[in-house]
């Protein structure tokens, strides 16, 4: 079974990392269903990205024992503004291989992603998603996380409105 969590090896991300974080996000954004990401990332602009996460963000892979990255969670400070008021609030973004999911991935992820924001000063974790995109939000409330609000045709994609849906976890 592919990405099966009793076989993953859950760890921080490097650059050297790219290649295999950019090819799982690719997918899913060509998919078209899961993210409300539109625009595909080269090996090199992910690179880019890992390279200059502020001090606070990281990024956990999901990894097989043959060494390919089935899933990868991302963890950075929700606001960047001069003030300090949202210093204690991460943002956390999930994605995982289509052949990978419902077998435990996310979950090893998450595992892993909480402990280490809480190592990071962080006591809650603010995102959102795609309205129609219900096993994300299922996922979700499995976490721990609430519905705290939505916003209609927030999101165009593909020429297409699409609601979002806001939830919090407290750490």
């Amino acid at each position: 079974m592919k990405g099966k969590a009793a076989e993953l090896r859950v760890r921080r991300a490097s650059a050297d990392d790219a290649a295999g974080i950019a090819a799982v996000l690719d997918r899913i954004i060509k998919g078209g269903r899961h993210s409300l990401l539109d625009t595909p990332f080269s090996e090199a602009e992910e690179r880019v990205f890992i390279a200059s996460l502020p001090a606070r963000a990281f990024i956990h892979v999901a990894v097989t024992p043959a060494d390919e990255i089935v899933g990868f969670q991302t963890v950075e400070p929700w606001s960047s503004f001069v003030t300090r008021a949202f210093d204690h609030v991460a943002t956390m973004g999930t994605y995982v291989a289509e052949e990978s999911r419902r077998r435990g991935v996310g979950a090893a992820l998450a595992a892993a992603s909480f402990a280490g924001a809480r190592a990071a000063g962080y006591e809650k974790i603010f995102t959102d998603l795609r309205a129609d995109n219900l096993d994300s939000l299922c996922y979700h409330l499995s976490l721990g996380f609430s519905v705290v609000g939505s916003a209609r045709r927030h999101a165009r994609l593909c020429g297409r409105d699409i609601d979002v849906v806001f939830i919090e976890a407290f750490l």
